[in-house]
């Protein structure tokens, strides 16, 4: 038995309509009365009188109806309470993101938020992508920021979301390097050329591909130690075990400073990323839209 199939049943015992309830329930009229006949199969008995015009309950339809009435006012009631109680410990911005912006861009981004809007307090979660749009689409998150190839746009319902470009850069090649600064690995190296990459289930898998049918030769040489969708991973696998790899630029800014890492600097291992904020259009919420509203001003 579903909830909907109860609130199907009210709406119906309080219309005596059919086509009125489909309507009201956003459904087809079809899908409503299967629904409806799905709950008498489930009770074991008629609820509704067909013979009638308008509808009438049976005799059990009508005892029915104050349990199910009591049911979804039990069920709402909860919820409600359960709401209030969540949301009174929740913090004002709850934003999913992928990890390597998780570290590497998003502190220095909100401490420039709050300079715009006053103080708040947030909540980062890092989940594969289709579970950051499912709870931005359940309301459970504020916003998704996600990397964003323009020549593999990610895909969002323009009418259920918004989007907004933070900043841009660049997917590099590094290699790590020896003490002279050099790099220990280089694509121009003969023979095999061990490489940390991305598996399928990530973003930049897409992305590896694309930059490497730029550099067929060099694709043919290459022997994949190691994968992860995490560049936080490939970044610290390739210096642990000498291989090339693929990162946005943030991602390497502190190793390559230290001298841990060169970027071998061509433009073919180049490629341009955006860093994108999504949030729902229809989001109701005042510090979503305050924050949504200043970002024009610090992007």
């Amino acid at each position: 038995m579903e909830i909907k199939w109860l609130e199907d049943f009210v709406s119906l015992a309080r219309t005596r309509n059919f086509s009125r309830s489909s309507e009201e329930r956003n459904v087809t009229q079809p899908a409503f009365s299967r629904r409806i006949r799905a709950l008498e199969n489930w009770i074991g008995t008629d609820l509704i009188d067909r013979r009638t015009y308008p509808i009438t309950l049976t005799e059990e339809g009508r005892l029915f109806r104050d349990t199910a009435e009591n049911v979804l006012h039990d069920i709402y009631h909860d919820r409600a309470q359960f709401h209030q109680i969540q949301h009174s410990g929740r913090p004002d911005i709850r934003i999913a993101a992928a990890s390597t912006l998780s570290i590497s861009f998003i502190p220095n981004w909100l401490k420039q938020v709050q300079q715009a809007i006053g103080p708040f307090t947030s909540h980062i979660m890092t989940e594969n992508f289709h579970d950051m749009v499912r709870h931005l689409a359940d309301g459970d998150i504020d916003f998704v920021l996600q990397y964003c190839s323009p020549k593999a746009p990610v895909l969002f319902d323009t009418t259920q979301f918004r989007a907004m470009t933070l900043a841009s850069e660049n997917m590099i090649l590094v290699a790590p390097a020896d003490d002279q600064g050099n790099a220990v690995i280089h694509p121009d190296t003969d023979g095999e050329i061990p490489y940390v990459g991305y598996s399928k289930n990530g973003y930049f898998a897409e992305i590896e591909g694309m930059i490497f049918s730029q550099n067929p030769i060099v694709r043919k040489k290459i022997k994949r130690i190691s994968e992860s969708p995490t560049s936080e991973f490939v970044k610290r696998m390739a210096i642990e075990f000498g291989a090339l790899t693929l990162v946005p630029e943030s991602c390497a800014k502190t190793e390559l400073a230290r001298g841990e890492l060169v970027e071998i600097d061509a433009a073919s291992w180049r490629h341009a990323l955006d860093i994108q904020i999504y949030r729902k259009a229809d989001t109701k919420r005042s510090i979503t839209r305050k924050l949504w509203d200043a970002l024009a001003d610090i992007t």
